[in-house]
């Protein structure tokens, strides 16, 4: 029964009706507080509609009853990384991935909080094991190359970059990053000419403009 009472709360859930979804979950974790995977969606739920302290209860203890579900773990650390509690977000997500190493979109997330961080090395390894699960996504790739651009590796950034412009030329961080690396190779037409792609593509961003005219002026 609690089983086709979930399919149910999550049919709703899936609908967008949040709120009656919610009660749905909560009528649920009432009669059975054991049960890990309502709490994983209702911790979920209440992140969806801003109540990241109670999701965050929510997830916690659904994790605390069964701590070998990747997904609680990834769902977890999601939380924690919006409310602010960046450490604990790292260890959720790394728990996540330890426990289903296919997960590119947890290598993804810790990639994009290291970058944030300005941790470039811990978001190149991250980006990297993104890029190896799932090789056709741009953006992992765009990311691992302005990762390699920030750590001075700037051959990989651009067999990184050039892959991704291969897939697709309308990314402007594409040549904002071959940009940056001719720049740094003593290219400086080179690298104005990529940031004019880039201004072209994004004409309102400031940093495209001024690399632009930087390199112009070079």
């Amino acid at each position: 029964m609690s089983e086709e009472k979930l399919q149910a709360a999550l049919e709703l859930h899936q609908a967008g009706k949040l709120e009656d979804a919610e009660q749905a979950y909560l009528d649920i974790v009432v009669d059975e507080s054991d049960n890990a995977e309502a709490l994983k969606l209702l911790g979920v739920l209440s992140c969806q509609l801003g109540k990241f302290e109670e999701g965050i209860s929510y997830l916690e203890a659904a994790v605390e009853l069964d701590d070998t579900i990747a997904e609680y773990h990834q769902a977890l650390g999601h939380a924690y990384l919006v409310s602010g509690k960046v450490d604990q977000g790292v260890a959720s997500l790394s728990k996540a991935g330890d426990l289903d190493p296919g997960r590119d979109e947890v290598f993804g997330a810790l990639g994009d909080t290291y970058q944030h961080l300005q941790r470039f090395p811990d978001a190149l390894r991250a980006y990297q094991r993104a890029t190896v699960i799932a090789p056709g996504n741009v953006r992992y790739k765009i990311s691992a190359g302005l990762c390699c651009v920030f750590t001075e590796q700037y051959e990989a950034a651009t067999e990184y970059l050039e892959d991704a412009l291969s897939q697709d030329q309308s990314i402007p961080q594409i040549y904002y990053g071959l940009g940056l690396v001719k720049g740094m190779q003593g290219d400086p037409k080179g690298a104005e000419e990529l940031m004019a792609k880039a201004c072209d593509i994004d004409p309102d961003n400031p940093e495209y403009k001024r690399l632009r005219e930087e390199y112009g002026a070079a």
